[in-house]
């Protein structure tokens, strides 16, 4: 009588330990599969084509230091000063995405005015920690 009450909770556990490894499974692959989203900010930059002055040629802009921010077709991220020249990862989004063109641009030069990506850039002010820009977009 003693050992068939020892025996009656071994299958008890068995099925309760084996419902919490399937029901905790069941819980991670539903919920812990989902992938984790990315956080974007929203740059003044980045809706530069939403502005309400969309014709204007001519359009300043303050590009923050490793803040990737969208200008048109192209993604900029301001890497700073070193060694008096600008330094800037292009990314061109109709080529590759992914990818970052690095461009060190001597501060003269780029206040008369250079081209990155097939868009033209003129530089006003820059810091270490940013830089303000013009952007020519029509030519």
């Amino acid at each position: 009588m003693e050992n068939e009450k020892k025996r009656k909770w071994l299958p008890i556990l068995f099925f309760a330990l084996s419902g919490i490894v399937f029901g905790g499974s069941l819980y991670l692959i539903t919920v812990g599969s989902a992938p984790a989203r990315a956080k974007t900010t929203a740059t003044v930059a980045s809706a530069i084509d939403a502005l309400p002055y969309p014709d204007e040629p001519r359009v300043t802009i303050t590009l923050k230091r490793d803040t990737r921010q969208r200008l048109g077709k192209l993604d900029i991220i301001y890497r700073g000063i070193e060694n008096r020249k600008l330094r800037l990862d292009v990314f061109i989004l109709d080529l590759d995405p992914q990818y970052a063109y690095r461009h060190a641009i001597a501060l003269k030069q780029a206040g008369e005015g250079f081209s990155v990506g097939g868009v033209k850039f003129e530089l006003l002010s820059a810091r270490t920690s940013r830089a303000k820009l013009v952007w020519n977009r029509q030519g």
